[in-house]
């Protein structure tokens, strides 16, 4: 390496930091055994001899299906190593390593952690997705339960886009088989933003895994030299686990119960298992199917009820969600849920509201002191009526269209009901405070 310098050894814990996290991972045969010619995954010996061989300050994490790996990047992306003093320096890229190892074992070093599964867990109902989809400009696919919906993105940036703008409260899942996370998004605060380890601690995230440990490229005589420090630090920040505030924390936001907390903090310090998150998740009274997605056990597409939603103009998507039964238990959803079964409740008050309109109106014109107080009456029951009559016809609609449209997809509707519903053009306020409910307006 040319000009290789020695860099300052500050706190890489602090928000303040010269050095940035960068991951990689090492997929196990396991996962590669589709492959025409698998070969055998490397040892951690031997991976650990070609990161000591670069002097790369790293940690590591073996699970069952990948090694996960972590370093500390400079701006220029080269990685953190030992220099023969002791001190911090500037060493080889990512690029330069992966080819490195690949040449000493075969194996890929890769940014992405392939096998990881993300599940985002919105406190929105059905009929609220079609509205996310259209204004985050997103699509995704989702299944509702109980007022709040398990949302599997379709690609990745999807997901980080609708994460760290949602105000909405959601729950962000996470797992490799190995790894697993249950991260609650609360006030725009974002755990994956947060990498000093005192704030971390009052992070709603709960964490399980493998153990984490050093590489060994500071070496073994490292002592407490900066580098020695840079790969300790390292290690902690990566095994930082889960916390005993944050657990209490994850039960302050759902209102558990001393006994209910106890039950969560005996899961947190448990075993990392498939079944943890799913336990979680029925003891915080949130869809524990959620849980199996992110594991794995069961596709997205295969439960009831799962439809896939992508972005449209803002009034066919509102007028999409009218028609999308709910599956909350308040009052409102449960008038909504009747009106999407039985749409011709909405004919019979239409035209309850149509005479009582017109009997009015008929009053009105013999004049007298409450003629105007009759002719305002009657012209809003006309208006209602005449958007019930429209809410009828788009319920009517969305039924005969649901053979021949993909399941979620909003179509373009330009019919009357269509118009009266879809209220002003998405481009004016009326969008903007959309946006704001959904805590995605950036401006």
């Amino acid at each position: 390496m040319d000009a290789m310098t020695s860099l300052p050894a500050d706190d890489i814990t602090s928000s303040t930091s010269a050095w940035d996290l960068v991951p990689a991972t090492v997929v196990c045969a396991t996962e590669a055994a589709a492959a025409p010619t698998p070969e055998p995954r490397p040892t951690c010996e031997e991976m650990r001899a070609v990161i000591a061989g670069h002097r790369l300050i790293s940690a590591y994490a073996e699970g069952p299906r990948a090694t996960q790996l972590m370093f500390l990047a400079d701006a220029e992306g080269r990685l953190a190593r030992a220099a023969a003093d002791g001190s911090v320096e500037a060493g080889c890229t990512l690029d330069e390593l992966a080819g490195a190892l690949a040449r000493a074992t075969g194996h890929q070093l890769r940014p992405e952690h392939p096998g990881l599964r993300r599940v985002l867990l919105v406190h929105l109902d059905a009929p609220d997705l079609p509205v996310l989809a259209a204004l985050s400009g997103t699509g995704f696919t989702a299944v509702s339960r109980h007022g709040w919906s398990v949302v599997v993105f379709d690609a990745e940036v999807d997901f980080w886009t609708v994460r760290t703008g949602l105000a909405e409260t959601a729950v962000a899942l996470s797992s490799d088989g190995a790894t697993r996370s249950f991260e609650v998004l609360l006030a725009g605060e974002d755990p994956a933003s947060v990498t000093d380890l005192e704030a971390a601690d009052a992070v709603c995230a709960l964490e399980w895994g493998p153990e984490w440990r050093p590489t060994g490229g500071a070496g073994a005589e490292s002592g407490e030299t900066p580098a020695g420090r840079f790969e300790r630090d390292l290690v902690r920040l990566c095994a930082g686990g889960t916390s005993e505030l944050q657990t209490e924390s994850v039960a302050s936001v759902f209102d558990l119960d001393p006994a209910e907390t106890n039950r969560l903090r005996n899961y947190v310090l448990g075993e990392s298992t498939d079944l943890v998150l799913e336990s979680v998740l029925q003891l915080l009274g949130l869809p524990a199917l959620a849980a199996k997605v992110v594991e794995g056990s069961r596709e997205i597409t295969e439960l009831e009820g799962a439809e896939h939603y992508e972005p449209a103009a803002v009034g066919a998507a509102l007028l999409h969600g009218l028609t999308i039964e709910p599956t909350g238990d308040g009052l409102l959803a449960r008038y909504q849920r009747a009106l999407v079964r039985r749409p011709e409740l909405l004919l019979a008050l239409a035209g309850t509201e149509t005479a009582l309109g017109v009997g009015l109106a008929g009053a009105a014109r013999r004049g007298g002191s409450g003629a105007r107080v009759l002719g305002t009456l009657s012209a809003a029951l006309l208006a209602d009526a005449a958007a019930e009559s429209a809410y009828y016809a788009a319920l009517r609609g969305a039924r005969h269209r649901h053979a021949g449209t993909r399941p979620g997809t909003v179509a373009a509707d330009d019919s009357p009901a269509a118009e009266l519903l879809a209220g002003p053009d998405p481009a004016t306020g009326s969008r903007a405070r959309w946006r704001r409910f959904f805590g995605l307006d950036r401006g």
